[in-house]
């Protein structure tokens, strides 16, 4: 029937009475009680744990009752996979992949997050990548069911057991994707800071941003400036911090900043305090005298500043970073 719920069909029912059945299938295969003929690198049939997990999580999504009696066997599956294995590897993922997609306990969701930190440290980049990816979508997934929920976000501090706050303890690893050569590597670590952002980090993780800003191809950087823009119209401290960051992504790039971020920093600039205007239109002169005259975005708004606010460039200052 086209007005079936998918959650709530016959043949799910039936399969939903074999859940503990399926858990007991995979303990016993964590515990190496199946056949040594199936075994993988010495991990026992990974083909069939993986297709276990993956009927796991279509029965546990949306369904409490279900997704607490499989805890305990995921959770033992988080710890007791041999990781130095490709095999043990697709287990653990699949493993991630139920976790974030069941109603699992906060405890178990940190576990997986975990597990997608260390696999951020993998010298295989298809690896890194899996992981890069699965950790922006788990975020997504996140923050979108805290809008459906009309739930204010959760305490991202050092001491918070959840999954957002187990990842930004690995916010340093994720940084350090931003140097690796392969650039698909790059472009999802960039994905995953932008949702890494928040009050606490902001200075932190917009360096890097602008860091990255000057070793991107130039076909990303359009991108790039409006993202740093979104940070900085969500997450600034204070008003000279957001006009100064905005200038150096318009020295950086202002050839390919769009019009929008352009026009975001006459705005803040217009609207802000006098010493701001004061402090912009001195810095943004010594850029446009640094320049080559080829960041046209930059030269666009500092010669609008400077028509607005010369005068004060007439008058001592001393510019304190």
């Amino acid at each position: 029937e086209e007005d079936e719920d998918p959650f709530d069909t016959d043949c799910r029912k039936a399969f939903l009475r074999l859940v503990p059945y399926l858990c007991k299938m995979l303990r016993n295969l964590l515990g190496g009680g199946y056949s040594g003929d199936h075994d993988v690198g010495g991990i026992s049939d990974p083909f069939l744990q993986v297709q276990l997990l993956t009927l796991l999580r279509l029965l546990g999504t949306n369904n409490e009752q279900a997704s607490e009696e499989m805890n305990d066997v995921l959770a033992q599956v988080a710890t007791n996979t041999e990781t130095s294995k490709n095999a043990g590897n697709a287990i653990l993922y699949e493993c991630v992949q139920t976790i974030m997609g069941v109603e699992s306990e906060d405890g178990l969701r940190v576990l997986a997050v975990n597990i997608l930190g260390r696999f951020l440290l993998n010298r295989d980049n298809n690896i890194r990548y899996v992981a890069l990816n699965t950790l922006a979508k788990c975020i997504v997934e996140q923050k979108q069911n805290e809008r459906d929920s009309g739930l204010v976000a959760v305490d991202t501090g050092a001491d918070a057991n959840n999954a957002m706050s187990a990842l930004q303890r690995h916010r340093t690893t994720v940084v350090d994707c931003l140097k690796d050569p392969d650039v698909s590597i790059r472009q999802r670590a960039l994905e995953l800071i932008y949702h890494l952002v928040n009050q606490d980090n902001v200075e932190q993780l917009a360096a890097e941003l602008l860091n990255y800003l000057v070793l991107c191809p130039r076909e990303h950087r359009s991108d790039i400036c409006s993202r740093i823009l979104k940070v900085v119209d969500r997450f600034s401290p204070d008003d000279r911090w957001r006009v100064d960051t905005l200038i150096t992504t318009l020295t950086i790039a202002g050839r390919e900043a769009s019009a929008a971020v352009q026009s975001a920093t006459t705005v803040y600039i217009s609207r802000a305090p006098a010493d701001i205007h004061a402090f912009a239109t001195h810095k943004l002169l010594k850029a446009i005298r640094d320049d080559d005259g080829t960041q046209t975005g930059l030269l666009s708004v500092g010669i609008w500043c400077i028509g607005e606010f010369g005068d004060l460039l007439l008058q001592p200052y001393t510019y304190t970073p």
